[in-house]
C-alpha cells in the first residue's frame, strides 16, 4: 500500500473512530447554578448578575428559571416576578431573549426560584410541581399598585403587565369571570371607579376580553396606596 492511500485509510479511521465515540458518549446534563429564596431586591440582582456571568462565558447554553410560589401567593404575582427576573436579563444583562425560559412552577413549602444551566443536547429540567394557571375559584389572581411604584425591584409591576397575564388565565378558562375591583387608598371612591374602569378598558381594548364578562367595584379604605385587585369568579 503506497504512502499516500495508508496515509489517507488511518485518516479515515480516526474519523469513524471519533463519529462512533461521540455517539456513544452521554450527553451533558442541565445544571442547577444556584436557588434563590425569598429576599431583598439587591440580592436578587447579585443572583440574577451570576447567573448572566456564567451564561456570558457559553453562548451555546440556555438558560431555565423554575419559580414556584408558596400557598399564601396569588399566580399572577408569581408570574410578576419571575417574568421580571427574565426582563432584567433581557434589558440590563444583554442575555439575548431567545436563550431565556421561564417555567412556572406550583405550589411549595417555601417560594424560591431554581436557575439552571442546559448545554446543547442536555434534557431540560422540569418543575417537581405543576404550576396552575386557574387552580380553582374564586380566586384573587393578582393585586396591581398603580400609584405607589415600588423605589427598586426587579419584578414586573406595572398595571398593563399584571392585566396581561390576568387576560391570559381568562383566555385559558373561557367559563371563568373577571371582577375588578379597585381601593382608592386616601382618594375619593370616584378615583377608585376611574381605576377599575380603566382597568375594565385595556382588558377589552388590548386583550378581547368580552365586556360582558368583567364587572367592577369601587371601595374607599385608608390605606397609603391605592389597590387594583383582579379576581376570576
Amino acid at each position: 500500500m503506497s504512502t499516500l492511500k495508508l496515509t489517507g485509510f488511518v485518516v479515515a479511521l480516526l474519523a469513524l473512530i471519533s463519529s462512533a465515540r461521540a455517539q456513544t458518549a452521554p450527553l451533558a446534563k442541565a445544571q442547577k447554578l444556584s436557588e434563590l429564596e425569598d429576599t431583598y431586591a439587591d440580592n436578587e440582582m447579585a443572583y440574577l448578575d451570576l447567573w448572566a456571568e456564567a451564561m456570558g462565558k457559553d453562548h451555546s447554553v440556555r438558560g431555565y428559571l423554575i419559580g414556584y410560589s408558596n400557598s399564601s401567593m396569588a399566580p399572577g404575582d408569581l408570574l410578576m416576578r419571575i417574568f421580571g427576573y427574565r426582563d432584567y436579563l433581557v434589558n440590563k444583562r444583554g442575555i439575548e431573549s431567545n436563550r431565556i425560559e421561564i417555567v412556572p412552577g406550583g405550589i411549595k413549602d417555601k417560594l424560591h426560584t431554581e436557575f439552571w444551566l442546559v448545554p446543547p443536547g442536555a434534557e431540560a429540567p422540569k418543575p417537581e410541581s405543576d404550576f396552575k394557571l386557574v387552580p380553582r375559584l374564586p380566586l384573587r389572581f393578582a393585586v396591581a399598585y398603580p400609584d405607589c411604584p415600588p423605589e427598586m425591584t426587579v419584578y414586573l409591576y406595572e398595571m398593563v403587565d399584571s392585566l396581561g397575564f390576568y387576560a391570559e388565565a381568562l383566555q385559558a378558562n373561557p367559563r371563568a369571570r373577571a371582577r375588578i375591583v379597585a381601593y382608592s387608598g386616601k382618594g375619593s371612591r370616584s378615583k377608585a371607579t376611574r381605576m377599575a374602569r380603566e382597568a375594565k378598558s385595556l382588558l377589552v381594548k388590548d386583550h378581547n376580553i368580552s365586556a360582558g364578562r368583567i364587572s367592577i367595584q369601587a371601595r374607599t379604605r385608608r390605606r397609603r396606596c391605592s389597590e387594583v385587585e383582579l379576581w376570576l369568579l
